[in-house]
Parts: structure tokens; sequence; C-alpha cells
């Protein structure tokens, strides 16, 4: 369990460390607070650990990392659907101003559940 935790840590440091890196060194545009987002979070916990929950009884308890991780995989692209339909749906009263905030909203779901999927498979895989 030690080497999951320093592991995440580790991650962690180096991908904020990057980021950082890329704002202030760089000049990238953007800041950290394009990276959070409360309802793209809660999405894909929502909906992968709903997906998850459903398949409980086919899924063996050595291998509830590996079905974590394609199900919050699976929520993160859903949440990127959903959040491309809500964006072009607001298309005509926006325009192309819409497009580029939404798209980058959209992808955060995506980021999300590739994050979370991959830590969840490194700590609930045996």
């Amino acid at each position: 369990m030690n080497n999951k935790i320093i592991g995440l840590f580790s991650i962690a440091f180096f991908y904020n460390g990057i980021l950082a890196y890329a704002f202030f060194v760089e000049g990238a545009a953007g800041g950290f607070g394009h990276f959070l987002s409360a309802p793209s979070f809660l999405f894909v916990i929502g909906v992968g650990g709903g997906l998850n929950y459903m398949r409980r009884h086919t899924i063996k308890v050595k291998e509830l990392g590996k079905s974590l991780r394609s199900d919050f995989t699976l929520a993160g692209w859903l949440g990127f659907l959903t959040g491309m339909i809500l964006m072009f749906a607001d298309f005509s009263s926006g325009g192309i101003h819409n497009l580029t905030g939404g798209f980058s909203s959209a992808s955060i779901t995506i980021l999300y559940g590739y994050f979370m999927g991959a830590t969840a498979e490194a700590f609930f895989t045996e």
C-alpha cells in the first residue's frame, strides 16, 4: 500500500509541476481553475460508480480495479458527449465563442475519467 501512496503523490507533484511550468514559464493560456470542475467530477464518479455497482454481481474482488477503470473511462466519454450536446444546443446564441469554452469544459470529464480510472485500477487491483 505504501508504494501506491508514494505513486499517487508522485503523480500529483509532477502533474501540477508541469502545469505550473506551462502556465507561468511558457505562458500557456488558462490556469489551474480550468482543470477543476465539481459537476464533471461528480458525473464521472456517479455514472462510473453506478455502472460498476450494477455489474457488481459479475465482478471478482481481485478485478474491481480493472472494472472501475473501464467504467470511469466510459463515464468520462459519456460526460464529454453530454457536454457537447449541451454546447451545440446553445450554439446559435453564443456563436464561435461558445465552442471554445464549451469544448474545454466538456473535455475535462475525459481527463477525470482516465485519471480516476487508472488510479482506481492501481489501488483496487490485487
